[in-house]
């Protein structure tokens, strides 16, 4: 196969040289957070499972966040990577060279072994070659995540294409996208495995995630059919429909866009100082569809972030999204660009 060029082992042991002329960092502006294994923020340093440090830097009239995670017990390095936002969920991305196009995002277990790494485009995709390893060392997986250029010159992801897989005893089961294998999903608790048949599910896979248990059948990639156990025994089944449905606003994305348009009072300050540009406002979808948990993402100062708080506390229910046969929490980005010469 021509697509990845270096044995897995070679990456294991590679030193990153970060080149620092040219950027500035603000030490007043980084910021640091504390916790749980889950990632749930916490304010107490003691309980903690590890701490995030984010830190500003501007190169080239440019500005993205240096992301890195530290284990609290031993103070080893958890995650390192870069990315365009200062809030989480991160969007990592990658800087520009005079060679190739690629960024970094890698992860530690607590025994510093390098646990995976990863390359991401500007839109935050997974491109290029990915690894993953155990706590030992061994290699688990290698993945490849295609790309191509489409006319406007953007990057765009194709579907990845599953290398090798191997099993604890290391054992390989799964080779160029056939054979049984096992992927991890959000926490190290929360896992799937399967077959493969040409880089597509196929038959019937068991997993787990949230406490909960599943079994799914696929066919040439395509679900058929799913049932899960929730903690308290209760079983759900779900089909393809039903397996994931993001959260959608009464009368779809253009009432959305039409009821936003209509209701955002332009900040006089902003008026007055002549403000265009792209406010983005963060807010969760509960399982009722009422919304909670709002804060500005990104704004234009004077008060343009507050008026988007203002108008997305106004908007109707929404209708839940869905995970899995049953309502969830999903988290919603709203961006709001403004124009004065409208």
């Amino acid at each position: 196969m021509k697509y990845y060029l270096n044995q897995l082992s070679k990456f294991a042991c590679l030193i990153v040289l970060m080149i620092s002329c040219l950027q500035t960092t603000v030490a007043q502006d980084i910021d640091t957070t504390f916790h749980k294994k889950d990632g749930e923020e916490i304010t107490a340093k003691d309980p903690a499972y590890f701490k995030r440090i984010i830190r500003p830097v501007s190169e080239q009239n440019k500005k993205y966040y240096v992301v890195e995670e530290y284990y609290i017990n031993s103070n080893t390095i958890k995650l390192k990577g870069t990315s365009k936002d200062a809030g989480f969920p991160f969007r990592f991305q990658g800087q520009k060279s005079q060679f190739s196009f690629q960024g970094q995002k890698s992860q530690f277990y607590e025994n510093g072994v390098l646990r995976s790494m990863e390359n991401f485009s500007e839109k935050s995709e997974l491109i290029d070659s990915a690894y993953y390893w155990y706590p030992s060392g061994k290699p688990e997986l290698t993945v490849f995540y295609p790309s191509s250029l489409n006319k406007r010159g953007d990057r765009m992801a194709e579907d990845p294409i599953y290398v090798a897989y191997f099993d604890s005893l290391e054992n390989k089961t799964l080779s160029d996208g056939n054979g049984l294998i096992r992927l991890r999903e959000g926490g190290d608790d929360d896992v799937e495995e399967g077959r493969m048949v040409n880089n597509l599910r196929d038959g019937e896979w068991k997993g787990r995630a949230d406490n909960e248990t599943f079994v799914e059948t696929y066919k040439k990639g395509k679900l058929l059919k799913g049932s899960k156990i929730k903690e308290n025994g209760e079983l759900i089944n779900y089909d393809a429909k039903t397996y994931f449905v993001q959260p959608e606003y009464p009368g779809g994305i253009y009432k959305l866009l039409t009821f936003i348009a209509k209701n955002y009072e332009y900040p006089k300050e902003a008026v007055k100082n002549g403000v265009n540009g792209l406010v983005e406002i963060d807010f969760v979808v509960d399982r009722d569809g009422h919304i909670e948990d709002i804060k500005v993402k990104s704004d234009l100062g004077f008060n343009t972030g507050e008026a988007g708080i203002r108008v997305v506390k106004m908007l109707k229910k929404w209708k839940p999204g869905i995970r899995r046969g049953e309502p969830v929490r999903v988290g919603y980005t709203l961006p709001i660009r403004l124009n004065l010469a409208r």
